[in-house]
């Protein structure tokens, strides 16, 4: 209201521009978790203007959900400043709070019962692959659920209250009423629910009507030259941003969505001076070119990021606010060819020689079996060269040079 008189204290007219940035991110229309996100803010701003002693204390007292907040809503300056004390207080990522999967009560007991059984099956999958590794969506559990529990409330309409009820044609009819549904969304199900074993180990047994595995599609890939070409057009009709956010994916191999949030972490000055990304598991040297449009970039979102120690920088994209959306980004500036871009820069690391495919996967991140796939372009006498000491010594033999009778 423009009668409403602002209370003495108010951290937006304050002289603390800090405290006014932590008060300017709680005035958007509160939504969900909005209690968390002014929780994390009103304790921040209370210490914003203290030492970092007090500030590292006030991020110890906030919860996982409540420092997720803070992150995903602090305005850039904020983020320099919060991002190393924030390194320091956890070992992993702010990330958003795992969805529990949602089953209704009002479901028959016959169907509620299986239906919590494969919930906790997946639960337990999910803990396995994550011990593993592996990163899965926050919203990983309750999307596999997601297409069971309409499955049981179609079959509740049907008057049908247990699973051992249902037939195959209850399952027709419901990917009939559901054409968007893919048949393999209920495969896991079907299978918990007819083996009760959704999980089990099968390789080495055999399965009756097992068909035998096909080889993955063929990736389409650019020429090393039309490679060239299409970022030379990029370069041409882009900004120097976008150019360079299309040459890691065109040249270093990094994936469209992984390019546009690459993080100021990810870069560091080698020994030399040289400019160094890691798109996989290794460090790689980037050409002047594109170093010296990341490092302006990186100057300007995540001041101090070449002197950094240890991951001070994960949490400050280099890109943000500078690239359109990924969507976008793979339409517009990629022409939605970002898949073949990417493979053409794995096809162009082969022909230049680099054909160790653990190279690969730990330089450019690509996974194994798309390695596989592109090496179906390259000519077989590719893979059968032989090391020059055993040809120097084969050749001395044809010409009789080898001191034989």
């Amino acid at each position: 209201m423009k009668s409403a008189v602002r209370p003495d204290g108010c951290w937006l007219e304050g002289s603390s521009g800090l405290k006014a940035l932590c008060a300017g991110a709680l005035t958007y229309t509160p939504t969900q978790h909005f209690e968390d996100r002014a929780i994390a803010f009103r304790k921040i701003g209370d210490a914003i203007d203290k030492s970092d002693l007090h500030l590292r204390n006030a991020l110890l007292s906030l919860t996982p959900e409540q420092r997720f907040e803070l992150m995903r809503r602090a305005c850039p300056e904020l983020k320099v400043k919060l991002s190393p004390l924030l390194a320091d207080v956890q070992t992993e990522k702010v990330k958003p709070p795992d969805r529990e999967p949602f089953i209704p009560d009002d479901l028959p007991e016959g169907l509620k019962a299986e239906l919590i059984r494969y919930r906790d099956r997946l639960k337990r999958r999910h803990e396995l692959l994550l011990k593993r590794g592996h990163s899965r969506s926050p919203r990983y559990l309750s999307e596999l659920l997601k297409m069971p529990v309409r499955l049981a409330r179609f079959l509740q309409a049907e008057g049908i209250t247990s699973w051992d009820g249902m037939r195959k044609r209850d399952i027709v009819s419901f990917l009939a009423a559901n054409p968007l549904v893919r048949p393999t969304a209920l495969t896991r199900l079907l299978r918990a629910i007819s083996e009760d074993k959704p999980f089990s180990e099968r390789r080495g047994r055999y399965v009756r009507g097992r068909t035998a595995s096909k080889p993955s599609p063929l990736q389409e890939v650019l020429s090393p030259a039309e490679l060239d070409a299409a970022l030379a057009g990029i370069k041409e009709s882009r900004s120097d941003v976008e150019y360079a956010a299309a040459w890691l994916v065109g040249k270093l191999g990094m994936t469209a969505a992984a390019a546009h949030g690459l993080t100021a972490d990810l870069l560091r000055l080698d020994e030399t001076g040289r400019l160094v990304i890691r798109p996989a598991k290794v460090w790689v040297v980037v050409p002047k070119s594109i170093a010296k449009i990341l490092a302006k970039i990186a100057d300007e979102v995540a001041p101090g990021w070449s002197a950094a120690s240890a991951n001070e920088f994960e949490f400050i994209r280099l890109f943000d606010g500078k690239l359109p959306k990924l969507d976008d980004f793979r339409g517009d500036v990629l022409g939605g060819d970002a898949r073949r871009l990417r493979a053409s820069a794995v096809y162009t690391a082969m022909l230049r020689g680099n054909l160790d495919r653990v190279t690969l996967n730990q330089t450019m991140g690509v996974s194994i079996a798309t390695i596989t796939s592109i090496e179906r372009h390259l000519s077989s006498d590719l893979h059968r060269k032989v090391a020059p000491e055993l040809v120097a010594a084969r050749n001395k033999v044809l010409r009789g040079d080898d001191g034989a009778d």
